[in-house]
């Protein structure tokens, strides 16, 4: 299976709806978001009838999150705190919006992928806890603003691997 992951989109919707259309063109069909949506319209505008199946968790700079709620639809599961721990085809991921906390996750070795946002930052390394090999990766921000580079992700289920993808 492979997954889209997003995060740090900011209200940025033509960024966002060009990854989104990307992952749909890929056939994706389950999708990531780390947080920083930013407003309740991201989801329900853009999220939601993109009909891909989002898990999400809340970043910093989600504002109101029962609106958000209210008008997401059936696709979009978004967490009631800020990590959740979620399995997708065998593989055990947890998801966070902070890096500090996702490096944590990712040291337990309980594990198989940790994804992280908030420092808007692409990145992705291979954490050896153990026997066990822990990706930590951040998709980078669909923003665009902060580091001057829009990416996401594709975090495939089969290999454990991830490609970022350059907007």
């Amino acid at each position: 299976m492979k997954i889209a992951v997003f995060s740090d989109s900011h209200d940025r919707v033509d960024n966002l709806a060009r990854a989104i259309s990307i992952a749909k063109e890929m056939t994706i069909t389950e999708a990531l978001h780390l947080g920083d949506f930013i407003a309740p319209f991201v989801v329900k505008e853009h999220l939601s009838p993109s009909k891909l199946n989002w898990t999400c968790v809340w970043g910093n700079n989600d504002g109101d999150q029962l609106r958000t709620i209210a008008l997401a639809s059936s696709n979009v599961d978004i967490a009631p705190s800020d990590f959740r721990e979620i399995e997708k085809d065998g593989r055990k991921i947890f998801m966070t919006h902070y890096p500090e906390i996702g490096r944590i996750a990712a040291l337990s070795g309980q594990y198989d992928a940790v994804f992280f946002g908030h420092n808007h930052t692409a990145s992705q390394e291979v954490i050896e806890v153990g026997e066990k090999k822990v990706l930590l990766v951040n998709p980078g921000e669909i923003y665009g603003m902060r580091t001057g580079k829009i990416s996401f992700g594709i975090y495939d289920t089969q290999s454990n691997t991830f490609e970022h993808i350059w907007l």
